[in-house]
């Protein structure tokens, strides 16, 4: 997925900017207009967008910005001009970019600029992500364990795999509580199926003797030494020693809302090493 969107109206300058993201792996992406731009702005979550102050006229580029900011308000923006005026620069700051950068542009200053700005969103994502896990989990523990019965541990387990699949996905999100909801609400019904399935292929099986082999303790340590340290380290204090995710994120330094994803995706390799 495109994360730079480049708009200009001269078509050669669109096109040396865009290949020389490319080049750089920067994933642009070109519009060739203010119409353009928006449709695409609409379709898709640009970080980063870098566009020319005038597209065929001011004010199609001022009208640009105003949509950038009804439509992607988290979109950084980079604007170009060759010759706007000071009074031209500062409405554009005033409508939303971040900063006007003069052309001719040295190619090694745009591609830090941009690199600087993709780092700013995603310092902005992860503090949005976590201060919106933190203060969705009364709303989805009250639908997991309320509303559908499930018990403290099942229900976090619901939790996590809705944050996953919310990861996955937030970039067409557009409202993320809403989501969050129906989504967990979903999750519980078809568990709550998988449930009575599994105790309807239960009932209709013979009684067997479970037994514990004697080397199964070895054989999770073993899987665990094969894990990275992060994943190794989720397992043994999550699964094993039973630390809350609280607990988990200010012991190891991670996000509060990373946590029950990577704790998801370290399961998920520890049974992929117990396999081997």
């Amino acid at each position: 997925m495109s994360q730079i969107l480049v708009v200009d109206d001269d078509p050669h300058v669109l096109a040396v900017l865009t290949a020389l993201l490319d080049l750089e792996d920067l994933r642009p992406a070109a519009a060739p207009d203010c119409a353009t731009a928006e449709a695409m702005i609409s379709a898709q979550f640009f970080p980063v967008i870098l566009a020319d102050l005038r597209l065929r006229s001011d004010a199609e580029g001022l009208q640009l910005l105003e949509s950038i900011r009804r439509l992607s308000p988290r979109s950084r923006v980079a604007s170009m001009t060759g010759y706007a005026s000071i009074d031209m620069e500062a409405r554009a700051l005033e409508r939303g970019a971040q900063l006007v950068l003069q052309k001719p542009i040295e190619a090694g200053a745009l591609l830090a600029v941009l690199r600087e700005m993709l780092a700013e969103v995603e310092r902005a994502d992860s503090d949005d992500l976590d201060a919106m896990y933190t203060a969705s989990l009364g709303a989805l523990r009250a639908i997991a364990r309320g509303r559908y019965r499930f018990p403290a541990g099942d229900a976090e387990e619901l939790i996590q795999e809705t944050w996953c699949l919310f990861l996955e996905k937030r970039r067409a999100v557009r409202e993320p509580r809403a989501w969050l909801s129906g989504t967990i609400a979903n999750l519980c019904r078809q568990e709550i199926e998988r449930l009575a399935r599994d105790r309807a292929r239960a009932s209709e099986m013979p009684e067997i003797a479970i037994r514990t082999a004697p080397d199964d303790v070895l054989a999770v340590r073993q899987a665990l030494a094969r894990l990275d340290a992060r994943s190794r380290a989720l397992c043994e204090m999550i699964g094993m020693e039973r630390h809350t995710y609280e607990e988990v994120s200010a012991a190891a330094g991670i996000p509060l809302g990373s946590v029950g994803p990577l704790f998801i995706r370290a399961k998920a390799k520890l049974r992929q090493a117990m396999a081997v």
